[in-house]
């Protein structure tokens, strides 16, 4: 069955704009398709010819592949991110640059002893945020009549693990509380002035908060020292009439009942995690977003097996409550083929086609 559709004669075309349908979906009114994400980044920008290391440091690179994509996969979303380290760079941190791979952390900012001296940011000077603030704002101008802009905050305990380092910051939790919570705080208020800049610019706000992960910390570390910080940053976005979203990598189940009263209004799952599941829990108090797997399916699968995931993902999620929004389950990596790309758009289009046909669905 998923043979047919690829020579592209059964993908109908689109019929509205990416601002279009995502706007009127959120209204719950009637739209040609689900929407469909692609989850991009400095990791694409080899597809450009770029190096990592050059895109990480140019406001113009980062509109040049924005551009690119949005002219050639149509994705229903455009946006630029502060990248897990772009904070704790501003706040001290040496990061280690390379042109074929994403950064990583070289020498943390600060130890965990003096965690409660950390630096208060100024968002137009230090690290890369006035780079990455230029970008937003030249992506919201080229992009924002078309396609809805966002810009990816990292979450508070993630920031905390790139100014620290993760083990140190685990340890600390334990040896030294009081100085986590310190920090914790810090790291809030240098958030909320990236946020107030983004939402004075109308860009939409979206979180990334990989070591909140149950994979990595228990849930009651995550109640104590990550959930109070980052409802924080939530409260102050809703304070400004702005909404967010939230992507955790790896586990995250034990986390949902949390989740449902952190004011987030979109969940995005790492694909380890079930979206059926996530429909029943979830789905009624927020729109869910995943979870096509970024690294079997979409780098290293054919485009026949990227629409077998995305047909089993609408199949579990398109009829969730408050809305579904098809993606991968993080973000793709370097080297993912165009050709998946375009098919994870196609399968939004064919089986994602509105109102949603179960009986396409149940094909094999």
């Amino acid at each position: 069955m998923i043979e047919k559709y690829l020579n592209g004669l059964e993908v109908k075309p689109d019929e509205l704009t990416a601002l279009e349908r995502t706007t009127l979906y959120s209204q719950g009114r009637p739209v040609d398709r689900i929407p469909c994400v692609l989850d991009t980044g400095e990791t694409m920008a080899p597809m450009l010819g770029m190096s990592i290391d050059a895109y990480y440091h140019s406001a113009e690179m980062m509109l040049e592949l924005e551009l690119y994509l949005h002219d050639h996969f149509h994705s229903d979303g455009a946006g630029i991110s502060l990248t897990l380290r772009g904070m704790a760079e501003a706040m001290g941190s040496r990061i280690r640059y390379s042109d074929h791979n994403i950064a990583v952390l070289d020498q943390p900012a600060i130890r965990v002893e003096d965690a409660d001296q950390a630096k208060s940011v100024n968002i137009d000077e230090d690290g890369r945020l006035p780079v990455i603030l230029e970008a937003m704002r030249l992506v919201k101008e080229k992009l924002g009549a078309e396609v809805p802009v966002s810009g990816t905050v990292t979450g508070p305990f993630t920031v905390a693990a790139m100014v620290l380092g993760t083990e140190n910051l685990l340890i600390g939790t334990v040896r030294h509380p009081e100085k986590i919570h310190a920090l914790m705080d810090i790291i809030v208020e240098n958030n909320n002035k990236v946020i107030r800049r983004m939402v004075d610019m109308g860009v939409g706000i979206g979180f990334a908060d990989p070591v909140s992960s149950t994979s990595l910390i228990s849930k009651k570390q995550y109640e104590t020292f990550s959930l109070p910080y980052f409802k924080k940053n939530v409260a102050y976005i809703k304070s400004l009439g702005a909404g967010c979203g939230l992507h955790i990598c790896g586990g995250s189940r034990a986390l949902w009942d949390d989740l449902i009263d952190s004011g987030i209004g979109t969940f995005s799952l790492d694909n380890i995690e079930s979206m059926e599941e996530a429909k029943k829990v979830l789905g009624p108090h927020m729109c869910i977003m995943g979870n096509v797997p970024p690294i079997e399916v979409m780098r290293y699968g054919t485009p026949q097996d990227v629409l077998r995931s995305a047909r089993d993902c609408i199949r579990q999620s398109y009829d969730s409550p408050c809305g579904y929004i098809l993606t991968s389950g993080c973000q793709m990596p370097v080297g993912t083929p165009a050709e998946n790309m375009t098919a994870l758009m196609d399968a939004a289009r064919i089986f994602g086609r509105w109102p949603v046909d179960p009986a396409v669905l149940a094909e094999d």
